[in-house]
């Protein structure tokens, strides 16, 4: 299993913190969208000012509403991050829960 998303889906520009549901802190990377391609091993998020999708490669290949919400979330122009993917069935599901609907972290300034 390859943990490089590098065919076509560079990095983009550092690590963003997000706050699941349950309050565990995710540090999602950038990924640039543009002719990227979903790589096994790895867990991806569409965000705007909320997670619209979240979920695996898999997930676009075995579930039609997981489909639908990411085709929904690429048209609405999400930025796509990702993180390395649990690794069962049980620890993606929760992550989807945790991530799907949540709204952009606040940025706080000391100014």
């Amino acid at each position: 299993m390859t943990r490089s998303i590098a065919q076509g889906a560079g990095r983009g520009s550092g690590t963003t913190v997000w706050f699941g549901r349950s309050g565990q802190r995710y540090g999602l990377e950038r990924v640039d969208a543009t002719g990227a391609t979903l790589m096994e091993g790895w867990f991806y998020v569409l965000a705007g000012d909320a997670v619209g999708w979240a979920g695996t490669a898999e997930d676009l290949i075995a579930d039609q509403a997981s489909r639908e919400r990411f085709r929904r979330a690429l048209a609405e122009g999400m930025a796509m991050y990702c993180l390395p993917d649990p690794g069962d069935d049980l620890s993606r599901m929760t992550l989807v829960w945790d991530l799907e609907g949540v709204r952009c972290p606040l940025v706080r300034s000391a100014a």
